[in-house]
């Protein structure tokens, strides 16, 4: 095995829990990464890191290889909701949560529910907040399975602080912040998050179904 040439035991328990793997040019596909770890993929453009959970599934560019490699193509990249597209009520009860509690902050928690087969709204516990933090027991219940964690930014713009990457640190869902909440046009932040990584997503707002 490849693996062989790793000498040291701890070598090779990060290359067990966190793998990286060569894109088939030729033969069939990769199987799917464990449930709730990470690995990395070599394709013939680059590296890419690739993910799976109960909810969640992603693959996504890390770097750009600067020469053609001899490996095979990637395909489609991106964050896929495995029960698919969430309610938009959820959505317009979010935006809604958040322009009530300006210019105070608010957290939501978008969860998929596992015995009702179905999206929710999960507020948890706050502990404190006001319009300049919010801090909150980010503890689910055992029915739920953690899909997008949320909060506003109360009167300021939407972006990721220190406090947040640090809270950040070892989740596998996707990450957003409403900003601008007392006014006509609220601002948008997201990322995904996966095992302690940030990586660049799409506004999270894309992820709710476009029907009420």
């Amino acid at each position: 095995m490849m693996i062989d040439y790793l000498t040291d035991r701890r070598d090779q328990i990060i290359f067990g829990e966190t793998p990286t793997m060569m894109q088939p040019l030729y033969g069939e596909s990769l199987p799917k990464p464990d449930t709730g770890k990470h690995r990395y993929v070599i394709a013939n453009d680059g590296m890419y890191v690739e993910a799976i959970n109960p909810v969640l599934e992603v693959r996504l560019p890390v770097a750009k290889s600067s020469i053609k490699l001899p490996y095979g193509e990637i395909g489609a990249v991106g964050v896929r909701l495995r029960h698919g597209q969430i309610p938009k009520w959820i959505l317009l009860d979010v935006c809604e949560k958040t322009f009530l509690c300006a210019p105070n902050e608010w957290a939501g928690l978008v969860v998929w529910d596992k015995i009702r087969k179905e999206y929710a709204l999960y507020e948890p516990h706050v502990i404190s907040f006001s319009a300049g933090h919010i801090s909150y027991r980010n503890v689910l219940p055992d029915e739920y399975e953690l899909v997008m964690d949320l909060h506003s930014h109360g009167n300021v713009p939407a972006f990721f602080s220190k406090t947040d990457d640090k809270s950040d640190v070892g989740g596998f869902y996707i990450a957003g912040v409403v900003g601008n909440c007392d006014s006509g046009e609220p601002t948008f932040a997201t990322r995904i998050v996966v095992n302690g990584h940030f990586f660049e997503c799409w506004d999270f707002r894309r992820f709710f179904s476009s029907d009420v």
